[in-house]
């Protein structure tokens, strides 16, 4: 993974967090591959490439940032993505467990998601357009990336 520059995560948690004061909610559940990468600047939640839900998943509240996952993949991602550097707090559960720590995490059910899941407001296409708005550094590296190609 890139190494990421504070000011990048800040300004993308910065726009979830406007999301959740826009809709009244107290956390953004992300659990798209798509929006997994996006809010950790670049950071890999899948196994399977064709899967569009990842093996992790983040919340996003007011004031803190959870990675979510299982005891199965949590040792990978840790070593391999090292979020904690970038001051996510890595909550791991059973591999046979369900979702139950989202909502003791977030305090409260008034909770937003990138899909569609039952209790969640559905939030799809917000995330998706906080995604299509690329940062300023995100901007550089797309450039980069056309240099190298062409």
């Amino acid at each position: 993974m890139i190494e990421v520059r504070m000011t990048e995560l800040e300004g993308k948690l910065s726009r979830i967090r406007g999301l959740l004061s826009k809709y009244k909610l107290d956390g953004l559940y992300l659990n798209k591959v798509s929006s997994f990468a996006w809010a950790t600047c670049g950071a890999s939640s899948y196994v399977n490439t064709a899967a569009s839900e990842g093996a992790a998943s983040l919340l996003i509240t007011a004031d803190k940032q959870y990675l979510i996952t299982n005891n199965i993949e949590s040792t990978r991602i840790d070593k391999e993505e090292k979020l904690a550097l970038q001051g996510w707090d890595l909550v791991v559960a059973p591999w046979f467990e369900g979702g139950e720590d989202i909502w003791k995490l977030a305090g409260s059910k008034a909770l937003g998601s990138d899909g569609d899941l039952p209790g969640f407001k559905k939030l799809s296409d917000d995330a998706a357009q906080l995604r299509m708005n690329l940062t300023p550094e995100e901007g550089i590296r797309f450039r980069e990336l056309g240099k190298l190609c062409s």
